[in-house]
């Protein structure tokens, strides 16, 4: 039986493979997708809600993200953000889901490409005093012996940034904005 190029949905597509499909049939099935999707309506997206990062542990992981960058624990009475998740945040903004690893596994490892790594957002007037404290509050707040204390800055022109790890290598950035 063959597909039927002819009909596909911008939902549902069946997959044209060689030999069945011509490269005619690819392109015009990929035209129609085209043209149907440019119809569809794009929802408004109001921004970033939240970074989800694994842990080892939940416990030492509010009291570092707490003790470092000042972020509050989130629905404490909400069950379903407790137990293997827990959300921190600032102003009742949840930023970040904390989210407890399975036993048999182990923090991502890795490139920094690899790893990835989410940015937080400090005003320009306070970059400053993230520079000159960061080092002692990641020294004060050291988790483990192996926790590592690194500590990137980057000036990127309208950007400055500050780069670190949490106690399971979880890159961070505090950035701000110049310009």
């Amino acid at each position: 039986m063959q597909p039927d190029h002819h009909n596909l949905s911008p939902y549902k597509t069946q997959l044209l493979t060689w030999p069945e499909a011509r490269p005619e049939d690819m392109l015009r099935a990929a035209q129609r997708l085209a043209s149907r999707s440019s119809r569809l309506p794009v929802p408004c997206l109001l921004g970033l809600d939240h970074a989800a990062i694994g842990v080892k542990d939940l416990k030492r992981s509010l009291a570092w993200y707490h003790g470092v960058l000042g972020l509050r624990h989130m629905f404490v009475d909400d069950p379903m953000f407790n137990g293997p998740i827990a959300m921190v945040g600032v102003n009742d903004i949840p930023l970040l889901a904390l989210l407890r690893l399975p036993d048999n596994e182990q923090p991502l490892v890795g490139s920094r490409e690899q790893r990835g790594h989410f940015a937080l957002r400090t005003k320009p007037e306070d970059f400053e005093t993230w520079r000159e404290s960061l080092p002692d509050l990641l020294r004060l707040h050291r988790a483990h012996d192996l926790q590592s204390l690194w500590l990137e800055e980057q000036d990127y022109g309208r950007q400055r940034s500050l780069f670190f790890q949490d106690p399971d290598t979880n890159e961070i950035e505090v950035a701000a904005w110049f310009r």
